[in-house]
């Protein structure tokens, strides 16, 4: 059976669907070919998440790589953030990450982060693209082929690390109580430490390896975010964190089982911040944050792109904070790559120093005037009408919470209201074209649940 000679692929990411378009056999000369871009002797960090096909696969490409006389210090199971701060520390060439992807269980995202821990430029991506389908590959002789390190102990270096970038005393004073669903991803080899290593009192759910035989979902799902907050309300919580499979997403929900959205969480993270900070943010993020920029005299960065380039972005101005609104937080400082166990640790520091509950502290975050529709979605998972929503348009953006429709300039949030069994379609600051933009979202969600009822 010939390889496939195509693969989707975006900056620093490659994606397919398992056995199908990324086998064993393509992973390997993937694999092959960045080794033979690095040169022999390079050294390359390696991890992935607890889904067995990411295990298989980051095998594969570890084989591919030793071919061509690269060095791999392999973390196995480990975060996206664990393996961004261990780049530089190291003096690895690259980074690779294997997990679940946002589309679909069935298909596995590869991340690939450069020297610096950022994802690879769309340049280098289309490069390893190109060598692979005219199989441009230089393997070394046997006696040059790379070895494999296997470095267990990242998840302690990595935990005192975070414990140093954190003001702890008042987090051990002020003793909080948080509930954290960590997704059946590799976070729970350091969440659950280091929370008790800072003096929180914490309740962690899905901290195990995905069930057998189940799939698992990048990001949470809408209805386990619900039942998140129930779980929050009911043991008097003062957060709820969601982590998405490889820990570099977060969800944040308040005391009283309220889910932020991304946008809002960026608000609440510059509100963070000490005066004359610098921030860069994607370009589709709420306008609301400018008037916290405004207040806090934040000089404040918009940049149209990936996370890669709001990452190139924010180390090339020094900037305090870089964020996207599909969740991602990046600590330039720290790493160039989104950390959601370090903006967990964030959180919980300020929300001690403050002595409030998180409820009280996103008062301070602006809200703008919104048009609204609600959609009635029955007995219908929300997950599913999600999921085919976002197959219909050609720009969606997944935002954990639910999902951005943009087009053009504009753009449509949607977002599930549990209580009402709705789903919500609003756009900001609206104006004849975001309204129709809106008005065009309900049509289709429309259909959707009606296509489902009948199936």
């Amino acid at each position: 059976m010939g390889l496939p000679l195509t693969l989707s692929y975006e900056p620093g990411r490659i994606k397919g669907v398992v056995n199908v378009d990324l086998t064993p056999e393509s992973v390997a000369q993937l694999g092959a070919v960045l080794g033979t871009i690095l040169g022999e002797g390079t050294l390359v960090v390696m991890a992935r998440d607890f889904y067995p096909p990411s295990r298989m696969l980051k095998r594969a490409f570890s084989s591919g790589l030793m071919s061509t006389g690269v060095t791999i210090m392999d973390f196995h199971g480990a975060s996206l953030p664990e393996l961004a701060f261990s780049i530089k520390r190291f003096g690895a060439k690259a980074g690779i990450h294997f997990t679940v992807s946002v589309a679909k269980e069935d298909t596995i995202l590869i991340k690939l982060l450069d020297s610096l821990g950022t994802e690879m430029t769309i340049e280098r991506t289309k490069e390893i693209i190109k060598l692979y389908e005219t199989k441009h590959i230089v393997r070394t002789i046997p006696k040059r082929i790379g070895w494999i390190s296997y470095a267990e102990y990242i998840h302690d270096i990595y935990t005192a690390a975070i414990i140093g970038m954190l003001d702890v005393d008042p987090i051990v004073s002020f003793e909080p109580k948080v509930v954290v669903d960590l997704n059946f991803s590799p976070a729970s080899e350091v969440v659950p430490d280091l929370l008790s290593e800072i003096g929180v009192n914490a309740i962690t759910l899905n901290s195990h390896k995905p069930p057998l035989r189940r799939g698992v979902r990048h990001l949470p799902s809408t209805e386990g975010l619900n039942g998140l907050s129930n779980i929050v309300k009911t043991s008097d919580a003062h957060l709820g964190v969601a982590l998405c499979a490889d820990a570099s997403r977060i969800v944040l929900i308040d005391d009283k089982g309220a889910i932020l959205t991304p946008d809002e969480t960026i608000g609440l993270m510059m509100s963070f911040l000490p005066e004359g900070s610098k921030v860069v943010i994607s370009d589709t993020v709420t306008e609301a944050v400018d008037s916290i920029a405004e207040k806090k005299r934040i000089k404040l960065l918009r940049v149209r792109g990936v996370t890669g380039d709001v990452a190139r972005q924010a180390r090339k101005v020094r900037a305090t904070l870089a964020a996207t609104d599909k969740g991602e937080f990046i600590y330039p400082s720290f790493s160039l790559s989104p950390d959601g166990i370090l903006s967990l640790g964030r959180v919980v520091e300020q929300i001690s120093l403050r002595e409030k509950p998180l409820s009280e502290l996103r008062k301070d975050i602006p809200k703008l005037e919104k048009y609204e529709l609600k959609v009635n979605v029955g007995e219908n998972s929300f997950t599913a009408i999600l999921d085919y929503l976002s197959a219909s348009f050609t720009q969606v953006m997944a935002v954990v919470t639910g999902v951005k429709i943009i087009e053009g300039k504009n753009w449509a949030y949607v977002e599930p209201d549990f209580k009402e069994r709705t789903l919500k379609v609003s756009v900001e600051k609206p104006d004849k074209e975001k309204i129709e933009l809106a008005k065009k979202v309900v049509e289709v969600v429309e259909g959707i649940i009606s296509e489902i009822s009948k199936s």
